[in-house]
């Protein structure tokens, strides 16, 4: 039996085998091997696991060009300071702070401003596994939506779990992607897009009501639905149904009510939204619903003003009459097909899900939380590392000295780090 340690007079002593299957345990499984291959080419290389986490893994990932890597690694071998190897490689010192456990995925290019270091240091948590979780949502924060945005999350000391989970994070990064991308679908949808000035209550209520807006996109899926009964002018006002999501938009807007947060409803089939309006402006909002003695004859569920107010006794009497005109039909009560729902939302978010995968989100949480179809998914290098890392870091290695050897390293148990009576509603 191999003992990890040997025990002198002032203590137990870590031996040299040990202190190298510890360090190399400390970083996430995928990047073990390469780390394990690079550190074995110098002890100086092998203390960054300690001394400057980030340093050794951006070598060992294919961080950079090939002449910047060697020349850092020559810079480590030759004892000089750490910060002049980091600047050949393009990496910025703050990034000595982060713990090994934190590196889940290859490494961006990251900013090395004074207020960016400033932020992220103060941020950074002192746990490991919270400053990994944290770290994790930065990077995928950067490379998705910017620098700016980066800043932003770092700076709220709510972003870690449970205060924010992985759920609440996969829907801020939706928005805020989709606040920088006008040509995306779900832009349209937005009450209030991010920015920097936005305060971490008001984003978060934000996601919610875009959230709300896209479930319209799945409610109203499928071939425009027959209204029902017919658009109208009388006694001076105009009644016009309520078709696409943009209307139910616009009509919330105009209304300053909860209309575009009605999918549920809507989905089920059964009730069907009308707008009135007098010289062009919305008046009121009347909810047609099928009778359940007769499904064949609609009826007023419910008639509001602006900011869910009663209605005046003029626009009951204009929608009595308008209904009293209407031919007496079937009525398609049929609710949204699931299929149509799952095809509408998996064209919706296609856009945002290619470029979400490339920025280190993994599909499985894109799936869970965004209504794609799950699929089951195995954690593997991201894709933006390079393909030939074995070769690169071969190449890393001068003539003379020891080539790297992949070392079977103990990998202990460890779970993968997240990156996490009905009205019209009140006025908002």
């Amino acid at each position: 039996m191999r003992c990890s340690s040997v025990h002198s007079g002032a203590g137990w002593t870590e031996t040299a085998a040990a202190r190298r299957m510890r360090r190399l345990a400390a970083f996430p499984q995928p990047y073990r091997k390469f780390i394990a291959g690079l550190s074995s080419c110098a002890p100086a290389i092998e203390d960054l696991c300690d001394a400057f986490p980030a340093l050794v893994f951006a070598m060992a990932t294919g961080f950079g060009g090939v002449r910047q890597r060697q020349a850092a690694f020559d810079a480590v071998v030759t004892g000089q300071p750490l910060k002049a190897a980091a600047a050949l490689l393009g990496l910025p010192m703050w990034l000595r702070r982060i713990p090994p456990e934190a590196f889940a995925q290859p490494l961006p290019v990251l900013p090395a401003d004074e207020e960016f270091a400033a932020v992220a240091l103060n941020r950074l948590p002192s746990a490991p596994n919270d400053a990994a979780v944290w770290f994790d949502r930065m990077l995928v924060g950067y490379r998705l939506v910017g620098r700016d945005f980066a800043i932003w999350m770092m700076g709220e000391p709510r972003l870690l779990p449970p205060d924010f989970d992985d759920q609440e994070m996969q829907w801020l990064l939706a928005w805020a992607w989709a606040s920088r991308h006008p040509e995306f679908a779900g832009h349209d949808l937005l009450r209030q897009p991010w920015s920097p000035d936005i305060g971490w209550r008001r984003a978060r209520d934000e996601v919610l009501v875009w959230r709300k807006r896209i479930d319209l996109v799945g409610a109203l899926a499928g071939p425009p639905r027959s209204p029902w009964l017919h658009d109208a002018n009388m006694s001076g006002y105009t009644i016009v149904a309520l078709r696409t999501v943009h209307d139910f938009i616009a009509e919330s807007r105009a209304m300053d009510n909860c209309l575009d947060q009605y999918a549920a409803h809507l989905a089920y089939g059964r009730i069907r939204i009308f707008s009135i309006r007098k010289n062009g402006q919305s008046v009121a909002n009347v909810e047609i619903s099928l009778r359940q003695d007769d499904p064949a004859k609609p009826s007023v569920s419910q008639i509001r003003g602006p900011r869910n107010r009663r209605a005046p006794p003029i626009v009951w009497q204009v929608v009595q009459s308008w209904l009293s005109a209407q031919p007496f039909e079937p009525r398609d009560a049929e609710p949204t097909s699931p299929q149509l729902t799952r095809e509408a939302f998996r064209a919706f978010w296609e856009p945002y899900v290619t470029i979400a995968e490339g920025a280190g989100l993994p599909p499985s949480i894109l799936a869970r939380v965004l209504g794609r179809d799950a699929r089951r998914w195995k954690r593997t290098l991201a894709v933006d590392r390079p393909a030939d890392a074995a070769a690169a870091l071969a190449r890393l290695v001068q003539p003379g000295r020891r080539r790297p050897q992949e070392e079977a390293v103990p990998e202990p148990e460890r779970a993968d780090l997240p990156m996490s009576g009905r009205r019209f509603g009140a006025g908002r």
